[in-house]
């Protein structure tokens, strides 16, 4: 099945939105996004560590 992400633009439409999805028992996931640019920081730190071709540095040097 496929997901969507949605993006309200009020406190109002967040609780239309979950009130909707309750009443259809549809399951649904909370994410924060308060601080977008830091998760994506830390995502593309997580990425790297993960990328062979990256060399890495010997720690305590």
């Amino acid at each position: 099945m496929e997901s969507i992400i949605v993006h309200p633009k009020n406190p109002m439409e967040l609780s239309a939105l979950k009130s909707v999805l309750k009443d259809m028992n549809i399951r649904y996931e909370r994410a924060q996004t308060k601080n977008t640019f830091h998760t994506e920081k830390v995502a593309k730190k997580i990425f790297d560590k993960k990328n062979p071709e990256k060399p890495t540095k010997p720690k305590g040097l």
